[in-house]
C-alpha cells in the first residue's frame, strides 16, 4: 500500500468511527505507514465543522490526534496550481471550492494519490490537472 493524501471527508469519517470499512482500511494503512497524511486545509475544515457544532470536547480530541500525524501545509505554488485548477474547471462548467483545489494541488505536487469519497468534485479537478 503506497502513501496517500487523505481528503477531509475520509479523515472525518475515520475520526467519527461509524464506517467499519473505512476504520479497517485506515488501521491497515496506519500499521504500514505509522501516520496519516493530510493537509492543513483539512485541519481547517475539521476545526470549522466542530466549532460550528459547538463540539469542544470532540475538537480537543481531534486536535490531539491530528498532531500525531503528518500535516502538509500548501506552498505558494500550490495556491497558484489551485487557482489554475479552479479556473479551468469553471470554464468547463464545474464550480469547485478552493479547499478541494488546494488539497488536489498538494497531492499533485507530492505525486501521491488522493483518497476521497468526494468523487464528483475531484473528477472535475482531475480533468484540468491532467491537461
Amino acid at each position: 500500500m503506497s502513501k496517500v493524501l487523505l481528503d477531509t471527508d475520509i479523515l472525518s469519517e475515520y475520526l467519527k468511527g461509524h464506517d467499519k470499512t473505512v476504520a479497517r482500511r485506515a488501521a491497515d494503512y496506519a500499521r504500514q505507514h505509522g501516520a496519516f497524511t493530510f493537509t492543513s486545509v483539512t485541519v481547517h475544515e475539521i476545526v470549522f465543522g466542530l466549532e460550528v457544532k459547538g463540539a469542544s470536547a470532540q475538537l480537543q480530541k481531534a486536535m490531539a490526534w491530528l498532531k500525531q500525524n503528518e500535516q502538509i501545509t500548501p506552498m505558494a505554488d500550490d495556491y497558484r496550481e489551485a487557482a489554475i485548477i479552479k479556473a479551468t474547471a469553471r470554464k468547463q462548467g464545474a464550480v469547485l471550492e478552493l479547499t478541494d483545489c488546494l488539497i488536489a494541488a498538494v497531492a499533485v505536487r507530492l505525486g501521491i494519490p488522493l483518497v476521497t469519497g468526494n468523487t464528483d468534485d475531484f473528477q472535475a479537478i482531475q480533468k484540468p490537472a491532467l491537461s
